[in-house]
């Protein structure tokens, strides 16, 4: 008698079914912290983008210059924002929202020093808000540089709302473009 072996039997495939599961088990959750890292990273380096943006227009426009302990905010829409137009999330950054505050925090020697904080924050189709908010140059080129992403329900803040927190004591100027 002659038996027919072209086929699986349920034993095979049920076994199949339990290696693939394993491998999905470990593989999903490796996958999407690699995905979610990445998007973190491309925060990161829009808001080093948004920084270099604002020291080229701070050199290149002295009257932007802040006093001493004074500040400017240079927002998303008064910078060249061409370069930000994909934000990692499927939402836009918020143009009034996203800016760099430059305070000039002078050296003992009396000369002016600028230092620049970067609010990058984007807007996503459920409404809430992810980004980074407050960050220095400095912050941004540490090592754990991706822990800076928060998420919120509501804007990240104006720059208004993070003046004190760095080390603004003056005067806020807000550039904006309309």
């Amino acid at each position: 008698m002659k038996i027919n072996n072209k086929g699986f039997t349920l034993i095979e495939l049920l076994a199949t079914m339990v290696i693939l599961s394993i491998i999905m088990v470990v593989a999903v959750p490796n996958v999407m912290g690699i995905l979610n890292g990445s998007r973190a990273n491309t925060y990161v380096e829009d808001a080093k983008k948004l920084i270099s943006l604002a020291e080229y227009e701070i050199r290149a426009t002295p009257s932007l210059r802040p006093d001493k302990n004074a500040c400017t905010a240079l927002t998303l829409s008064y910078l060249d924002d061409s370069e930000l137009d994909n934000a990692p999330n499927g939402g836009a950054y918020e143009s009034e929202n996203s800016y760099v505050i430059v305070v000039n925090k002078p050296t003992a020697a009396g000369k002016n020093r600028y230092v620049y904080y970067v609010t990058l924050d984007e807007k996503l189709e459920n409404g809430s808000h992810r980004g980074i908010k407050a960050k220095s140059y400095d912050d941004l080129y540490s090592e754990d540089s991706n822990d800076l992403v928060i998420n919120g329900s509501g804007v990240l803040g104006a720059p208004t709302s993070v003046k004190g927190t760095v080390g603004c004591t003056g005067t806020l100027t807000t550039k904006t473009q309309t």
